[in-house]
């Protein structure tokens, strides 16, 4: 009597029919499910790499990343979601990855008989020397880019690997933080927290989606999935993950500021050679890095300054030295000048040493050199600038060199005679010397005629372009000006450009790099000629000697010299990189100033002694200590204007800390009502584990609760019979399940014949597969929301259900 009460009559047996084919409609969105989580992987690595920008200058190479990043997970994503294909996706995915990086410009280039192979192997050897010998940010070109894509591709590869099996699945976001991490290593401003942001949403639809990639069509035994302690495993691992990445926001650099913003690299020993020298330059004092690069011996009394490259052209946004070397090249020992005669000057000789080798092919000479002994190879030379150049068998073959070079002897009063009457400098340099960058606001006219009429008035005489020259450095070099290596970092206005000499006149602390681009600019406004060079400043006495006639290894230059000259040894290391200008004066042609104060050696021509006390309100520690003499106190009045821009630039910060605090927040609201849900099956699973009564009931409130988050609710009088025969007419394909779980329920309910711990796995695996079902024929956007909130946590009556299932079970 209590079962007609409480049920409806037993529906008959139904003739066991053939199973059908899979309606197309499940296939279609299981097929669109699995398009949208591949998307979402896509744009994860995509968002991953966009972090590099500024590691790698520009955007240029970011837009070949985007087809072949999409084909490849596309491609694996969908083929793995249709039946009889599924092995095909990750060759496939593979297949297109070679496609793309055989099919670009860098591969294409190639003019000479080598295999695909070996011309793979030689274009990413040049990227690796490329990348490894300079700061960031690089300089872009073709086989930079190549590179980026080979990264690309081998991140997207093992993501799908990653992607492609249940249990491991989660852990796509190990790979995703590759370049977030190398950007937030080497970036100056970090790796951003929106590309960060942008990554962390894509994780997260992609995790929402992996209940539709692994249940569609046939089901696989239970036992081939991870239980649900892994499962909660690993989602917590991709959780941590992705919570400490924004986490690390709040108190690490990284995200807006880079980790190494200093100027590491992972260069090792090699010698930076960017194609931004001046930027490199800053990056490598910062570096603070003591080991020696290089050591020479010279027969001069005065250590000489040592070139790597000239920049001539200042009217462009970037300075950049001219690339562009003579067709015409020398082979070994060669005389570069055939007139080297230098208008009172003393010839001087020096041997060049590196203890491990020759690291980079701008070989560092001195000014006016005019014979080269010793190179081994190939090797060109630029005689306006005395640049030269090696070729990749010279920097391998080249041990020590000597040079004979023309060190200038003028005194000041000699120097400005010839500045009057003329003398015996070559003819004028070029119209590019004399260019100023653009300055449609006439902001920095502005600022150098200001800064011109300061140095005039404290200038004794402005007579003539070496006067006016002398002023200028004077006035560089004078207590109004401080020298600072991080000043123009914190501040922004590192580097050099219009803009930087025009906050570097503003604020007046700066390096070389800053004093020598402002002294060029202010002389060209002044109609001098100028440029910039850029290389190492005298290097530091080492304590060692040659003697000419005693030294067993002597070159032919140095057996030239009397016996018993001695040559003079210096060291060379890091925190000698230099940079300096050069003006063309009448009568002189190029000759070097030094405004920088407290660094190098002024010019016997224009000699001042001059204080290294930086304005009012710049700390000692701005100068290092090997560097500068101790400042006077200054007053608290002159000190206040200094620290206003550091308390603003650090305004901006709170708001990426709100964002990123928002985006925690809100990342771990959605994801409550997943996660306890997620709990309540799996204590409901474990009673049907156990078997028993409270099996039955569990399997019963299961089975409601997958139907309610489907939006497929049981009636509240609706008996087990009527809402399984009901999901039965909407999905034939599930009248094997529905009726071993309508089976098991009723017999427990009515017969009290409790499931045996024995079909435990079976009662889960159909529970499994009715929801995939139920849930594949929702739309995107409803499945979405289902996964994110469960309607079964809203639901009253399931409430009560799981509140009376205790006493029950404990009363059986």
């Amino acid at each position: 009597m209590s079962a007609a009460l409480h049920d409806s009559p037993a529906r008959p047996a139904r003739e066991a029919e053939p199973r059908r084919p899979a309606p197309t409609e499940p296939l279609a969105h299981n097929l669109l499910a699995r398009a949208t989580a591949a998307v979402c992987l896509a744009v994860a690595v995509l968002a991953g790499f966009s972090s590099l920008t500024g590691v790698v200058e520009g955007r240029a190479w970011f837009p070949g990343l985007v087809l072949p990043v999409l084909a490849i997970h596309l491609s694996a994503g969908v083929l793995r979601g249709i039946s009889g294909l599924h092995w095909f996706a990750y060759p496939v995915a593979a297949l297109v990855g070679l496609v793309a990086l055989f099919q670009h410009e860098a591969m294409l280039s190639t003019g000479y008989t080598l295999s695909g192979f070996q011309w793979f192997n030689a274009v990413l050897s040049e990227a690796a020397l490329q990348l490894s010998t300079q700061v960031p940010p690089v300089a872009y070109s073709r086989y930079v880019a190549f590179a980026i894509l080979v990264c690309a591709v081998a991140i997207s590869l093992l993501v799908e690997l990653l992607a492609s099996f249940r249990k491991v699945a989660l852990l796509v976001i190990a790979p995703l933080c590759f370049a977030p991490v190398i950007a937030s290593l080497f970036k100056q401003e970090g790796a951003g927290i929106w590309n960060v942001a942008l990554l962390l949403a894509a994780v997260l639809g992609y995790t929402a989606l992996l209940p539709y990639l692994f249940r569609g069509g046939q089901q696989p035994a239970a036992a081939h999935f991870p239980g649900p302690r892994q499962l909660g495993f690993l989602a917590a691992t991709a959780l941590v993950c992705i919570a400490a990445m924004l986490a690390a926001s709040f108190w690490m650099p990284g995200f807006r500021k880079g980790m190494l913003p200093e100027g590491i690299r992972p260069s090792g020993d090699l010698l930076a050679s960017n194609v931004d020298p001046l930027l490199t330059l800053g990056r490598d004092l910062r570096a603070n890095n003591g080991s020696t690069i290089l050591s020479y011996y010279t027969s001069s009394d005065k250590a000489p300054y040592l070139r790597t490259s000239v920049i001539e052209d200042l009217s462009q946004a970037r300075w950049e030295p001219n690339e562009a070397l003579p067709e015409d090249t020398y082979f070994g020992n060669t005389a570069m000048q055939e007139d080297f005669t230098t208008f009172n000057a003393n010839e001087q000789v020096a041997r060049l040493e590196w203890a491990n080798g020759i690291s980079s092919p701008v070989l560092p000479l001195p000014d006016r050199s005019y014979f080269v002994e010793g190179i081994v190879g190939n090797w060109n030379w630029v005689p306006e600038s005395s640049v030269a150049r090696l070729s990749g068998d010279a920097v391998a073959a080249t041990g020590d060199i000597a040079v004979a070079y023309s060190e200038l002897d003028l005194s000041p009063q000699m120097a400005r005679n010839l500045g009057f009457f003329g003398g015996v400098a070559p003819n004028a340099p070029g119209e590019i010397y004399r260019q100023l960058p653009e300055d449609p606001e006439n902001t920095l006219r502005t600022a150098l005629d200001g800064a011109l009429d300061e140095a005039y008035r404290d200038a004794e005489a402005t007579g003539s372009d070496f006067e006016k020259a002398v002023a200028i450095q004077d006035f560089l070099r004078s207590r109004k000006f401080g020298y600072s290596e991080r000043t123009p970092l914190r501040e922004g206005y590192d580097g050099a450009n219009k803009r930087v000499v025009e906050a570097f006149l503003e604020r007046r602390q700066g390096y070389c790099v800053h004093f020598a681009s402002a002294m060029a600019l202010m002389a060209r406004q002044a109609g001098i000629p100028s440029r910039i060079a850029v290389g190492y400043a005298p290097g530091k006495a080492n304590g060692k000697s040659v003697e000419i006639g005693k030294d067993p290894v002597e070159s032919e230059l140095e057996s030239r010299l009397d016996p018993g000259t001695t040559l003079t040894g210096y060291a060379v290391t890091g925190q000698q990189s230099h940079s300096w200008p050069e003006l063309y004066l009448q009568g002189l042609g190029w000759v070097p100033f030094e405004p920088t104060p407290g660094q190098g050696q002024p010019p016997s021509y224009a000699p001042q002694e001059t204080s290294t006390a930086g304005p009012a309100g710049f700390g000692d520690e701005e100068v290092p200590t090997d560097r500068a003499t101790q400042r006077p106190a200054e007053s608290a009045e002159a000190s206040a204007p200094a620290a206003a821009p550091q308390v603003a630039a650090g305004e901006p910060a709170n708001s990426w800390w709100a964002l990123a605090l928002l985006i925690a927040v809100v990342g771990g609201a959605l994801s409550l009502a997943p996660l306890r849900r997620r709990r309540l099956s799996r204590q409901r699973q474990a009673l049907i584990a156990a078997g028993g009564g409270p099996a039955a009931e569990a399997l019963w409130v299961e089975l409601q609760a997958i139907g309610a988050d489907a939006g497929r609710r049981a009636g509240e009088q609706e008996s087990v019979s009527d809402y399984t025969r009901r999901l039965g007419e909407d999905f034939a394909r599930l009248d094997g399940e529905l009726r071993r779980l309508e089976s098991a329920v009723q017999a427990s309910f009515y017969a009290a014949r409790h499931p045996e711990p024995d079909a435990a796995a079976q009662l889960v695996s159909d529970l499994q597969t009715v929801r995939a079902q139920l849930h594949l024929a929702l739309p995107l956007r409803s499945r979405m929301a289902a996964a994110l909130f469960p309607a079964s946590l809203r639901s009253a009556r399931l409430r009560r259900l799981d509140d009376s299932r205790a006493p029950r079970a404990s009363a059986t």
